[in-house]
């Protein structure tokens, strides 16, 4: 049997995107994907009709998106009938796909969907995937599925030549760095660097990355994670970000220190933020985003010149939640 039509979802969409958001339980998915959406058009409108499904309205690539994208499954423009992604699909080497938001249903039948569509189909390395998403309702997107590899595991702490146990794994690394919606070219501040996590992320999606660190041993490893994984960037200096060598930049995101494992010269969490705040702001470009991650039992709260825009908590163990930040500078 076809899948009904979706006008009764996209009828008031133009540019149609399907998103599929990966199955963690917290708001990071959605919201690092509105902000990429949002990177890239700043008119871009959404709509959530169910858990686990966005739909953007935006003229964003998609598949630019699903590049760099860390918290998503699958996304690409959304059809409401197979018919109309024989245009998209037709010479090239695709595979089916589906995936079941409400267990207990029995497997699609491929050739339904697939029926029509002038393709060359390819299930190991295909250019194109027909994806069908199950739930309330059915959605069907043209998805690039290969794109959206990002080799996570081949840059985790562990794999690095410099390790230290604050290190952030790649896929939130990267994850924060979109919620700062930093586009290719533009530049972007890490100014607690640390071992490179943020930087080395930024960098690979296309920013020209600068970072700063009270601790030179930090220094020095993150330059070393850097010429490892082969990556460029302006550079990172050793200094205290409470007093930025920096005239100006385009994003700016971070992983506030804290703890004994970290250098803050005797500042608790709640001073180093309060530090940042004031004395990054004048960094950041009007109408850019500062995203922080810290300990959720250190509050931010809006300046004269940042306002907190969102909030997201991630919880890491029995005794620690982080919270991510995002703040717009007026």
């Amino acid at each position: 049997m076809s899948p009904k039509p979706l006008r009764h979802i996209s009828e008031l969409l133009k540019n149609k995107t399907f998103v599929l958001l990966s199955g963690e339980g917290t708001t990071i998915p959605m919201a690092e994907a509105r902000a990429l959406f949002l990177a890239y058009d700043v008119g871009s409108k959404f709509a959530a009709p169910e858990p686990r499904v966005m739909l953007a309205d935006s003229t964003a690539d998609p598949f630019v998106v699903g590049s760099r994208i860390a918290f998503t499954r699958r996304i690409g423009p959304l059809v409401e009938d197979p018919a109309e992604a024989c245009d998209l699909l037709r010479g090239l080497r695709i595979r089916f796909r589906s995936f079941d938001l409400v267990e207990g249903r029995t497997s699609p039948n491929p050739e339904v969907y697939l029926r029509g569509i002038d393709a060359v189909i390819d299930l190991l390395n295909p250019e194109r995937e027909l994806t069908l998403v199950r739930g309330e309702k059915e959605y069907l997107s043209v998805t690039a599925p290969l794109a959206m590899k990002q080799g996570w595991s081949r840059r985790r702490p562990r794999s690095r030549p410099f390790f230290h146990p604050s290190a952030i794994f790649p896929k939130l690394s990267r994850a924060i760095v979109n919620l700062s919606r930093c586009k290719e070219g533009e530049s972007f501040l890490d100014p607690f660097a640390g071992t490179g996590s943020l930087a080395i992320e930024a960098s690979i999606i296309g920013a020209r990355v600068l970072g700063v660190d009270l601790s030179e041993k930090m220094t020095r490893g993150s330059l070393a994670n850097m010429k490892h994984f082969g990556q460029d960037w302006m550079g990172v200096i050793r200094a205290d970000s409470a007093l930025p060598p920096i005239t100006q930049v385009d994003a700016m995101a971070t992983d506030i220190p804290y703890g004994r494992a970290s250098s803050t010269r005797g500042r608790d969490t709640n001073e180093i933020i309060d530090l940042a705040l004031r004395s990054l702001s004048g960094v950041l470009r009007k109408g850019s985003t500062l995203v922080l991650m810290h300990p959720q039992t250190a509050g931010v709260k809006s300046t004269s010149e940042l306002e907190v825009e969102e909030e997201h908590n991630l919880h890491v163990h029995k005794s620690l939640t982080r919270t991510i930040t995002v703040l717009g500078r007026r």
